[in-house]
Formats: C-alpha cells, structure tokens, sequence
C-alpha cells in the first residue's frame, strides 16, 4: 500500500521538487514536474507511475524522485519501475532524493 504524505512533509516534497525542477531549468534542461504549475511527466512502467522531475536536454534524459521520510519505505516499488526503466534507455539517468 502507497502510504499519503500528511500537509506538511507534502510541503517540503513541493518545495524539493520545484528546487530540482529550477536547478535543471537554469542550466538550460527542458523540464516536466509532477507541480502545477509544470507541464506532468509521462507515466513509466507497468504501474504508470509518475515521476516527480523529468529533465532532458540533447538526447540525454533525467529521471528524479524525492521522498520524505514517511514515504521512503512505501515507495519502493515505484523507485524500482524508475530504477528500471532508465536502466532500459540509453542516456537516462535515475537518481533519488529524500527530504530532510
């Protein structure tokens, strides 16, 4: 079972993710982010999941995902679809974050 983040770690998930998203931003990445105001990634996997920031820029592609502490061990599988799917591609990278 997917376990919810409460208000305020969905918070500080909110304000990682935009972080990352603008960092690729300024060195000139095109970027998708699972936030409002960004156009949402694609779904990957099986489970069509979504990841929180896609970032590509002449043919190489970024895969990011940010969980907080609650989330790190409910989440798993869905890291490993990520995990999985940039193994698959050529010039795509996974990485992971977590919230302090």
């Amino acid at each position: 079972m997917r376990r919810k983040r409460g208000k305020a770690a969905q918070r500080k998930h909110d304000r990682k993710v935009a972080s990352i998203a603008k960092k690729y931003e300024r060195k000139g990445w095109k970027v998708r982010a699972d936030l409002p105001r960004y156009q949402k990634p694609k779904p990957i996997g099986k489970s069509r999941r979504i990841p929180d920031v896609v970032a590509t820029r002449a043919g190489t592609r970024h895969i990011v995902e940010v969980e907080t502490k609650g989330t790190i061990e409910s989440h798993k599988g869905q890291r490993s679809a990520f995990r999985r799917s940039a193994a698959q591609r050529k010039r795509t990278r996974y990485r992971e974050e977590v919230t302090r």
